[in-house]
């Protein structure tokens, strides 16, 4: 079954939180530094921006955010924690 070309794109939105939540991870346990401790919490404060929106559209089209919705909230409360337990 091929997928719309909006789904697609919701898909990739849902998803990117795992790259910013990467790229911070890299960031705090790889470079250890003040300044990579400092983009390493803006990495993952910019990974709740796709999701955040992605929610918005959902309730706008009255939708559910699904699976990746909540693989995407999931990921980034859970990191976080960890980063804040870590590097806080």
């Amino acid at each position: 079954m091929k997928k719309s070309r909006g789904q697609i794109v919701a898909d990739n939105m849902w998803g990117s939180a795992a790259l910013f939540v990467c790229a911070a991870f890299v960031s705090f346990n790889l470079l250890h530094t003040d300044s990579a401790r400092a983009a390493g919490w803006i990495f993952y404060f910019c990974g709740w921006i796709p999701p955040t929106a992605m929610t918005i559209r959902c309730l706008a089209k009255h939708q559910k955010p699904g699976v990746g919705g909540a693989f995407s909230i999931g990921l980034l409360i859970l990191s976080g924690f960890f980063f804040w337990l870590n590097h806080g």
